[in-house]
């Protein structure tokens, strides 16, 4: 890339890499950074030093971006500052377009004025049980409300929700009853919604279901009544990004109006304005998500430059729209469609395409696959093989069945029947459209779930894909740099894949690690083995509109651990909150066994126990499978929800209970963990898996007593986060994930090399 005609590019970057640094940087040296890079530039640019001045304001402009990122204090009034959680008569002003999670639950994002009539101020993210009323934004309303600080589930390579809310600006979560809500003041939606509104209306009524569904994702991005079945299919097929507004769907807005500008016989200025006149609308009908920002930036760009009648560079543009989009948003830096849509762009524009129509096509998607990769693998785990193929059939399907949409919402506007007959003209391809991606994702191997890479290993691809374009262009004009170029691009794809695969080659290091993983109110346990196998103990909740913990949680956690494949999976009981998330793990991973062990039995150099035996016919938590694993001297014993009675049969049988690590039994719940029961089992450390807010009132105070009785040091996911637990017979480490905290403690009675410590 030459900075010299696209000198917008260094400063974005520049930018973009302060954003990116600033939460480990005091605002301090960020100051002094930014004066000292301003000052030393200027005075460098008067010495004639344009190199080095260079460098400095190319600092200057990083710090200018950490500064930028820099979250303000909350305001004294803000409704964070309430002593969470909290109940109050909530009135606000709703911002955005509700959205339907499910039949009885909508999102709504209130802008708060008043928390029980005391002026408040501050954005709350609220899920509205039952039907609500109309809604729309701008409308002001009220009603009783229960308030959160915002969180998510806490583990290692997962998803948080909470540091995503938060990095939005929203500190706080509510809920509330719709049938509640009173509705001050009902302002006309901005033409925008409107147009958003009967779109969607038309849609739906004119098409078959998944057929609307599918319209409203490829015009609008909107996925909420897709089929579960057919948005997997267009993940597995590697085709997802058709659903997502982008360039695709502004290019061909644009293009489509500067070409009927021209066709009626419009100048080039006119129909380029025209074409500016309709991206924006259409950014704003089809909201501000950073894939959609990104493409109207460039495209009012490159159409201003026919307006100017200059040449655009679209580099440059891409640079500056980046630019402007950090400079009012920089929290969408860390967002993936900000990455995914400015990656598979710069891989695009930077990459050598081959003329000739298919494999010109296949040149643009291998090239956005090749610039993308490390970020579908980091924020997704995915690795698409299946993509560039099939984008060369979807894409003019999609493309096709998006301009019959634009035109039945064009043609609406004027008659109601004539929109009708584009829809129904659109129906067939969308058939096609879902029949291709239903056939891409039956292949096997289409779609493949690996670790996310490092840091380092990022870096080395990404200097990989840099030395190998520059190879491609030096290839004739200095043949004494592309060989060069050419081999250190290969040597560094070779450290990014070592670096990259290190977590399915690692070795076993012999030690036992059991993971309890936050899953909110549920159960699940990773266990592997010393010898490296994996198993897992309940997978979490899932099922009805639960959040399927099995896919958003467990398998997130096993593949980033390395993890493709387990060597068994035991449930301890149906209920949905520990089996809800089992249907998804099992799509995800090969499983050896599912039956759970019938006797003792090792397992990669662990002993397994049963302790009861599940009873599926049982009601209730009377069948439940409770399991003892033990690793030289530490053993855990695994309660599940095993209730008083299931207690009180096991002490009376003189059951092995006796136990360094209680997983607490039933998330703490006063009818399970009696005082006979703790007395044998007599823990040094207690697990209770529990969701923040559960509405059981779990962990009860009076098992928190009786643990504390038995001298226990309890650890509880909904505060610690996935709690790990490492062990080579000898000494065993808890890490708090939420905090960081790392305590080891030592259990073999003649000692360890090192003491016990407790720290971060």
């Amino acid at each position: 890339m030459d900075a010299a005609r696209a000198p917008i590019v260094p400063l974005a970057l520049a930018y973009a890499a302060g954003i990116a640094v600033a939460p480990a940087v005091s605002p301090t040296l960020v100051w002094a950074i930014a004066g000292a890079g301003l000052v030393w530039g200027a005075s460098l640019l008067w010495l004639g030093r344009p190199g080095l001045a260079t460098a400095c304001l190319l600092a200057g402009v990083a710090a200018a971006g950490a500064l930028r990122a820099a979250e303000p204090p909350l305001p004294p009034d803000h409704v964070a500052r309430l002593i969470l959680p909290a109940r109050g008569v909530v009135e606000g002003r709703l911002t955005t377009e509700p959205r339907l999670l499910a039949p009885d639950r909508t999102r709504l994002l209130l802008e708060v004025e008043r928390v029980d009539g005391q002026p408040r101020q501050g954005p709350v993210l609220v899920t509205l049980y039952g039907e609500p009323p109309p809604l729309g934004p701008g409308y002001r309303i009220r009603g009783p409300m229960r308030l959160h600080a915002a969180a998510g589930v806490r583990n290692p390579g997962v998803f948080d929700h909470g540091v995503w809310l938060r990095r939005q600006g929203i500190h706080v979560t509510g809920s509330a009853r719709a049938d509640r809500l009173v509705i001050l003041e009902e302002p006309r939606p901005p033409w925008t919604i409107r147009v958003r509104r009967a779109a969607l209306e038309a849609m739906h009524r004119v098409l078959p279901p998944v057929s609307a569904a599918l319209m409203a994702g490829l015009l609008l991005g909107d996925r909420s009544t897709l089929p579960a079945d057919v948005d997997e299919n267009f993940r597995a097929a590697g085709v997802y990004h058709i659903l997502a507004v982008s360039g695709f769907n502004v290019a061909l807005v644009g293009g489509a109006v500067f070409a009927l500008g021209r066709l009626v016989g419009g100048g080039r200025r006119g129909a380029a304005l025209a074409a500016i006149a309709a991206v924006v609308g259409f950014a704003g009908v089809a909201g501000p998500e950073p894939s959609v920002l990104r493409a109207v930036v460039m495209a009012v760009l490159v159409l201003g430059a026919v307006i100017l009648e200059r040449q655009a560079a679209v580099l440059n543009s891409l640079g500056l729209a980046a630019l402007a989009i950090l400079a009012v948003r920089p929290h969408d830096l860390a967002d993936p469609g900000f990455q995914l849509s400015f990656a598979a762009t710069a891989g695009i524009v930077l990459a050598p395409i081959p003329r000739g129509l298919v494999t010109g096509a296949l040149g643009v998607s291998l090239a956005a696959q090749a610039a993308v990769l490390p970020v579908a693998l980091w924020h997704f785990n995915q690795l698409s093989t299946l993509a560039p193929l099939a984008n060369l059939a979807v894409v003019p399907l999609a493309a096709a069945a998006t301009v019959l949409g634009l035109l039945a919402v064009a043609a609406g506007v004027l008659s109601a029947a004539v929109g009708a007959l584009f829809l129904e003209a659109a129906w067939p391809v969308l058939l096609a459209l879902r029949a291709v991606a239903a056939l891409g994702a039956a292949v096997p191997g289409g779609l493949l779930h690996l670790p996310a890479p490092h840091w380092s290993a990022v870096t080395a691809y990404v200097l990989a894909l840099a030395l190998g374009l520059a190879w491609w262009r030096w290839r004739e004009t200095a043949p004494r740099r592309s060989g060069p170029a050419g081999a250190l691009a290969l040597v560094a794809l070779a450290v990014a894949l070592v670096l990259a695969a290190w977590p399915l080659l690692r070795p076993p290091d012999g030690r036992l690690r059991l993971t309890v993983l936050d899953v909110g109110q549920g159960d699940a346990i990773a266990v592997e083995t010393p010898d490296g196998r994996a198993y897992l103990i309940d997978a979490g909740p899932g099922g009805g509109y639960r959040l399927d913990a099995g896919e958003r949680v467990v398998a997130p956690y096993l593949w980033n651990r390395g993890i493709l494949r387990l060597a068994g999976i035991f449930t301890t009981h149906a209920d949905l909150d520990h089996a809800g998330g089992l249907a998804s793990v099992l799509r995800h991973f090969p499983v050896a066994r599912t039956a759970p062990p019938r006797g003792r039995e090792w397992i990669g150099g662990a002993s397994l126990l049963p302790l009861t035996a599940p009873e599926p016919h049982r009601r209730g938590n009377a069948g439940v499978l409770a399991l003892r694993l033990d690793h030289g001297a530490a053993s855990f014993l695994l309660a599940s929800d095993m209730d008083a009675a299931t207690e009180a049969r096991l002490v009376a049988a003189g059951a092995p209970l006796a136990a360094t690590v209680l997983k607490v039994a039933h998330h703490g719940s006063r009818h399970s963990s009696t005082a006979p029961f703790l007395a044998r089992v007599s823990p040094a450390l207690a697990v209770i898996s529990v969701g923040a807010r559960n509405p059981y009132g779990h962990p009860a105070p009076e098992t928190l007593r009786r643990l504390a009785e038995v001298g226990a040091r309890i650890y509880r996911t909904d505060r610690d986060g996935a709690v790990v637990l490492e062990t080579d017979g000898a000494v065993l480490t808890v890490t708090r994930w939420a905090t960081g905290a790392v305590e080891r403690f030592c259990l073999s009675p003649e000692g360890c090399p090192d003491p016990p410590t407790v720290g971060r």
